[in-house]
């Protein structure tokens, strides 16, 4: 049987607040998730570890087999982590921008290049590549570093690798196995 006229106008008077309330509740939910992705996400970049602070070398050896003393300062904020390295009375200071681009980086040994940083939840990976040999045919070295600190932050632990991307790679592992290695480090000192 057809819909009269007023029969219409009932159902259609029905459906409109009905049709309203469902819009209003889709639009209720697209904003509780988005809302929920958005904290997640501002959490998971609160939830980052902050490596600043002076740490002191748990015991290093020297070539000659005396003990080094070695201390790093580390200044991190959202934009760069700034890290002086003091060797052997030499300071040396270098910038990893956070935000994947290249910095400026200079070796314990003085030698400049060229930096870049990746800082997850867990870890903080350091990358530089410097050019040895200037006057001679140029030569590469890569160290790359994973930085993490135990779960109280008193320990930070660096593993290093080193490889020369000029070298073959069986000379290149060879000798980059010399440079590559693992060092803790005591936090003795925090912002």
């Amino acid at each position: 049987m057809p819909l009269s006229h007023p029969d219409y106008d009932l159902a259609e008077m029905t459906l409109r607040p009905m049709t309203k309330q469902i819009s209003n509740i889709v639009a209720c939910a697209v904003c509780i998730v988005v809302a929920t992705l958005w904290s997640t996400k501002t959490g998971l970049a609160a939830d980052k570890l902050n490596y600043s602070g002076k740490y002191s070398t748990q015991t290093r050896k020297a070539a000659s087999g005396s003990e080094m003393d070695a201390t790093i300062e580390v200044v991190q904020n959202a934009e760069s982590i700034e890290i002086t390295r003091v060797e052997q009375g030499k300071r040396t200071t270098s910038r990893y921008p956070l935000n994947g681009a290249e910095g400026d980086y200079t070796s314990p040994g003085g030698v400049t290049g060229k930096c870049k940083a990746q800082l997850n939840d867990k870890y903080l990976v350091l990358e530089s590549v410097v050019v040895a040999r200037p006057n001679a045919p140029p030569m590469r070295i890569h160290t790359k570093e994973r930085w993490q600190l135990s779960a109280d932050s008193k320990t930070l632990t660096i593993k290093s690798s080193v490889d020369f991307p000029d070298v073959p790679g069986d000379a290149s592992a060879i000798v980059g196995a010399y440079g590559s290695g693992t060092q803790k480090y005591t936090r003795i000192e925090t912002p």
